[in-house]
């Protein structure tokens, strides 16, 4: 199994919270370190080490997921991290702009806990486990 981290964006408390409950019920052994917008996970990102996955709420103040993903996909380091959109939102164009700026994967959140403990396990299963990505490139020195 892979032991790379996980990055988590969401500026909600308690999603970050249900995220973290789902991860430790999937029992996947990754550190999940939290960034709660897309300002904070940019400035984080700009020095770490490449994450296994980065999860991206899409509405998030200051800079949302969509803009983050743009931004992330011009990092040399991350170009071959997989970014999964995970929020609630069922707008098309949300849809439309992550795909064309770069996402993985574009899932909404179930309504109820074990509808999502579910999502995130499979998830978790199958973008760190089982995916495979080529070898990245170390971050900037």
């Amino acid at each position: 199994m892979n032991d790379a981290y996980i990055l988590l964006v969401e500026d909600r408390p308690e999603d970050v919270e249900l995220t973290l409950r789902a991860f430790k019920r999937a029992r996947l052994v990754n550190e999940i370190v939290v960034r709660n917008d897309g300002v904070e996970a940019l400035e984080f990102l700009q020095d770490a080490e490449a994450p296994a996955l980065i999860l991206v709420d899409i509405n998030m103040p200051r800079m949302n997921g969509i803009m983050l993903l743009e931004q992330v996909r011009k990092l040399d380091h991350l170009r071959f991290v997989p970014i999964v959109m995970l929020t609630s939102s069922d707008e098309e164009r949300d849809l439309i702009a992550s795909y064309d700026r770069g996402a993985n994967s574009y899932v909404r959140k179930p309504v109820t806990f074990s509808d999502f403990a579910d999502l995130i396990a499979r998830l978790g299963m199958y973008w760190v486990v089982l995916n495979e990505v080529p070898a990245r490139s170390p971050r900037p020195a």
